[in-house]
């Protein structure tokens, strides 16, 4: 599994940390501008962290279990609790619990798309934008309350129950969260520089300092917590084929190897198959000539070669005489240096007039003429002329010879 890339904008920079996939830190979390993010999100899940502040994050129980007729319906029953106006805020779902209840996260649209743009101007698309106080961890019965050195505080007392607080005093947001009738315990994440305030102002809870900040504790919980993500409807990916389909890359690749290696075995076997035919036609019709010299025009040897012999006529020479036709064609080298100079079919006979190299050939083909099962060759003569030999070859069938 690839590893996943925590994100978060600051003013003018980012700081991100890589995580693994089960929430794990791996490496310190860093700061720096957005330009150093391009080769480090190779190979990896990105997730950005929308800001707290500039999110709603609350939940509703809606009577309709389809997704689309929920974002119709949600916008209207949270409208009272909207600063903006509907139109211009951008909804976006959770995967509906048990008891019907689904997480709704709102931010403005031109807020949203402003972020992704600006990650788009460095080569940045992530594949999840979440919002930011889903971070903080919690658990049934408990109240999680983030205290930074920077005045910025968020508290979370439920699964789709949080809120970021910016520039609240340490001691305002004690009493704040301190005033949550859910709360049962508290426990209090905060950096080193006010974790002797907070322990004077509140003996009731539990203190996480943070080493290294809190992107690291934020990003462990998105990973592995429910969530939601912003990227859906308007603001959905074009196509989620890459994303559906990362998984299964590279079984697909072996698949596609595989077929291709399959269609490439093809393609040779036609090919061979295609360069055999050719050589039969052109055997075939060097017997045409020879055999009736009055067809000019060569299109389809072998069905030219059966009208020309009559194979139209009923009886059974045209099958003898295509069988001793692929006899002699298998017996005949495949170099072509052997000249047809006639044929002549007769008396359930053939005698062939060849042209051959030398009288070796001559004897080859007539033996391997008379190793078949159903034909015997004899050579009937032989006459030298230059460098060649002229011979002539008759083929029986052997139960006619009995």
């Amino acid at each position: 599994m690839s590893e996943v890339l925590v994100i978060r904008l600051l003013d003018g920079e980012a700081e991100w940390v890589t995580m693994d996939p089960t929430g794990g830190q791996l490496g310190q979390a860093q700061t720096g501008r957005l330009q150093a993010l391009a080769g480090l999100s190779a190979q990896k899940r990105l997730i950005l962290l929308a800001p707290g502040a500039d999110v709603l994050v609350t939940s509703i129980t809606v009577p309709v279990k389809s997704s689309g007729k929920m974002l119709q319906a949600i916008p209207f029953a949270l409208e009272e609790h909207l600063v903006g106006d509907i139109e211009t805020q951008h909804f976006a779902i959770s995967k509906r619990d048990n008891d019907g209840t689904v997480g709704v996260a709102v931010i403005d649209k031109d807020r949203l798309q402003s972020i992704l743009d600006q990650l788009k101007e460095h080569g940045l698309e992530p594949d999840e934008v979440i919002p930011e106080s889903l971070g903080l961890p919690w658990t049934i019965g408990q109240t999680s309350l983030l205290l930074r050195e920077d005045g910025v505080s968020a508290l979370r007392t439920g699964q789709w129950d949080s809120v970021f607080l910016p520039s609240l005093p340490v001691e305002d947001a004690l009493v704040f969260a301190a005033g949550e009738e859910s709360v049962n315990t508290l426990t209090i994440y905060c950096d080193s520089g006010i974790a002797e305030t907070v322990s004077e102002l509140q003996d009731n809870c539990e203190i996480q300092l943070l080493k290294n900040g809190d992107l690291p504790l934020l990003a462990s919980q998105v990973i592995g917590g429910p969530s939601i993500n912003f990227l859906q409807g308007a603001f959905a990916p074009r196509s989620q084929i890459k994303e559906k389909f990362r998984p299964w890359r590279f079984a697909a690749s072996l698949l596609l190897a595989l077929l291709l290696t399959v269609l490439a075995r093809d393609v040779v076997r036609l090919q061979q198959i295609k360069s055999i035919r050719e050589s039969l036609d052109g055997q075939m019709a060097d017997i045409l000539r020879a055999t009736c010299p009055d067809q000019s025009r060569i299109v389809n040897p072998l069905n030219q070669l059966l009208a020309c012999t009559g194979s139209g006529r009923g009886s059974a020479e045209p099958q003898y005489f295509l069988d001793a036709l692929t006899v002699v064609s298998s017996a005949i080298p495949d170099n072509r240096n052997v000249k047809i100079v006639s044929v002549n079919f007769a008396e359930r006979a053939m005698e062939l007039r060849l042209n051959v190299p030398d009288i070796a050939t001559l004897d080859n083909i007539q033996k391997k003429v008379s190793e078949s099962v159903d034909f015997t060759a004899e050579i009937q003569s032989t006459s030298q002329d230059e460098n060649r030999v002229e011979g002539r070859i008759q083929i029986r069938k052997n139960e006619d010879q009995a």
